[in-house]
């Protein structure tokens, strides 16, 4: 793979017709200096806006301007990205192959290409992977890094905090994401594991619908669900066919009986649904009773639980007051309104002059807290128990009140008919419609049976590929192992340098151990991330020049020797120590032999770089502006 690169040669920014902005820039390092609020960052914030980045926050000196233009080099073939300047910052981007000169003359050649792929046309992001040889995904955008992205990394901006390793991105930033752009622009992935966590996300996602949906068939089948498969159906209509041939041989063992036979069957026949009404009734309001016994420990509960979380909340406050104010003083007794003398000892009370023992209240203060804590997650249990309790009830009664029906509208039947013969069989023949009935019931559960096995053999695929991509990602990881750790070692060495030479910190003196984490965004010295601000600022700035440095002669790097600095004084740099920086730059940088570019604003030139050929454009001093806007 051949070493790409990208090289900025000329930055125009127009108002209308009107240059307000334009500078040629060079290989090497490219420096623009001037005095703090002059509009170094305003030029920054153009030239990434042209090579691609969303830009949304904009200010007002730079909704005054038209549309930036950037002349460039990729791979040693010259263009000009065109974008307007939009609000959005999602402006479609026009491409023209050729130089700036040739360009403005040409109206005709330029290329539109839009933030997103479309039917027509892809992206400008994947038109320009493409010219810089970059691989991507052919079919899906999803699974494709944007030049946006890859930007966050070749950027070093001022408004990201100095504890993060990228430039912050609200609108597209996950673990994900992070992760992705560090492997890649490392070459340490060619976006497969990358799209393989995207692909197991989407696995994981789908696999929840399934089952979601899995448990809202049990929810609505309660304590049935297990009874939610084709034999358990099968073997409940081979039950209830022999009981309906039971029932027909029991109608037709009536018929042929006699009618002191009858007499006895039906007297058998009415104690027993009495006995039957009798039972079902006693245990429908023993249920009755429950749900209201519950209800009232439901409702007590609560009440308890709302005190419990009063209680700590004013204790919580209490203590923060405490804090805030400290011990309060009185003048006058509150009981007798008697002057009270000045306090002798500063750690009792004003009023009693009791020895306040402030370790043994800190104390007494956890232990009320841990007690209310305990009896708040005590008592929400409670409330979780009692409304399951409740719920059951109210799910059971229903059926009792059924049942009760039904058996009372037999025994009518049975009393109040004058034909016993034709009672017992109307009875027996009901029971026979209602047996009958039920496989109907069972016919219509077959169709819910057919779902659930469907989405039982879904969610059985669906664990399948996520235990497969989970798998393919472990062996990329494997794989790329050796890679990751030349990458890495090479990167903490060159940073280890860079922070030594820096001078300014004392921690940086022995960096024996230097980690940094795309995922977490985050990085370290020696097991430490919180440093002076000016230290955080040397910090970021080592490691993210260091990435730049180990790409420049690694073919497998995708960073494209290219690099924009706008922060090295942030968060109140004194001069001494950013000018040591400038010149860890340019020290560094004048040892390379391979082409590249980096890009760094400065209010703290130092004198031996100022008016060289790493300058761009003038000094702007106090009261003068980058944009012409006059």
């Amino acid at each position: 793979m051949s070493k790409s690169t990208l090289r900025l040669s000329r930055l125009v920014i127009l108002r209308g017709a009107n240059h307000i902005y334009d500078q040629p820039f060079h290989k090497g390092v490219n420096i623009i200096r001037g005095w703090n609020s002059t509009g170094k960052t305003t030029i920054i914030d153009f030239l990434v806006y042209a090579l691609g980045y969303e830009l949304s926050s904009w200010t007002d000196e730079q909704l005054l301007c038209d549309s930036v233009i950037a002349e460039i080099f990729i791979n040693s073939i010259q263009l000009c990205f065109k974008r307007e300047i939009t609000e959005t910052g999602q402006a479609p981007m026009f491409i023209f192959e050729g130089d700036y000169e040739a360009a403005k003359k040409d109206s005709i050649n330029w290329v539109k290409y839009s933030s997103r792929r479309s039917k027509e046309r892809h992206s400008y992001s994947q038109q320009i992977f493409e010219m810089l040889g970059l691989p991507q995904h052919k079919n899906d955008d999803e699974a494709n890094l944007t030049i946006h992205q890859i930007l966050r990394l070749l950027y070093v901006d001022q408004l990201t905090s100095t504890t993060k390793l990228l430039k912050a991105d609200e609108s597209y930033d996950n673990v994900t994401i992070r992760r992705a752009i560090g492997e890649y622009l490392l070459g340490i992935d060619d976006l497969e594991s990358h799209n393989l966590r995207q692909e197991l996300i989407l696995a994981n996602k789908n696999f929840e619908a399934i089952n979601g949906e899995l448990k809202a068939i049990y929810k609505m089948f309660g304590n049935d669900a297990s009874s939610i498969n084709r034999q358990s159906l099968s073997i409940e209509v081979t039950e209830i066919n022999r009981t309906i041939e039971s029932l027909i041989s029991e109608r037709n063992e009536i018929q042929a009986s006699s009618h002191e036979q009858l007499d006895k069957k039906a007297e058998k026949k009415t104690n027993g649904l009495l006995q039957d009404i009798n039972r079902l009734t006693s245990e429908a309001e023993k249920l009755q009773q429950l749900r209201r016994d519950t209800n009232i420990e439901l409702i007590d509960t609560k009440h308890f639980l709302v005190s419990l979380e009063f209680r700590l909340s004013s204790l919580i406050e209490s203590k923060l007051v405490n804090s805030d104010l400290g011990s309060v003083s009185f003048k006058f007794c509150p009981s007798c309104l008697s002057e009270i003398g000045p306090n002798k000892d500063k750690h009792s009370c004003g009023l009693c002059k009791t020895i306040i023992k402030s370790k043994e209240r800190d104390f007494a203060y956890i232990q009320m807290m841990n007690e209310l804590n305990f009896q708040i997650k005590e008592s929400s249990t409670l409330v979780s128990e009692f409304q399951s309790m409740v719920d059951e009830c109210n799910s059971k009664l229903p059926a009792y009140k059924r049942q009760i029906s039904i058996l009372k509208e037999e025994y009518n039947n049975l009393v109040t008919f004058t034909d016993n013969r034709g009672a017992l069989i109307a009875e027996v023949s009901t029971e026979i419609g209602y047996q009958k009935s039920q496989i109907a019931n069972i016919e219509d559960k077959v169709e819910i049976v057919e779902k659930v096995e469907k989405l039982q053999r879904k969610k059985i695929e669906a664990q399948g590929i996520i235990t497969e991509t989970e798998n393919k990602l472990e062996a990329i990881k494997i794989s790329n192992k050796t890679r990751f750790e030349t990458v890495y070692v090479a990167i903490e060495e060159i940073s280890r340098q860079l922070l030594i030479n820096d001078g300014g910190e004392k921690s940086f003196l022995k960096p024996d151990d230097i980690f940094f984490d795309f995922a977490k965004d985050r990085m370290a010295v020696n097991g430490r991330s919180k440093f002076s601000a000016s230290s955080m600022v040397v910090l970021k700035n080592c490691i993210r020049f260091s990435f730049f440095l180990q790409a420049l002669n690694d073919e497998k790097s995708r960073i494209p020797n290219f690099l924009i600095m706008d922060n090295i004084e942030d968060k109140g740099m004194v001069a001494e120590r950013s000018q040591k920086f400038q010149h860890l730059i340019t020290e560094a940088c004048s040892e390379v032999e391979s082409e590249y570019q980096v890009i760094f604003t400065t209010s703290m030139i130092a004198d031996d770089l100022n008016n060289t050929p790493y300058c761009v454009g003038p000094y702007y001093p106090k009261g003068s502006y980058t944009l012409d806007l006059a």
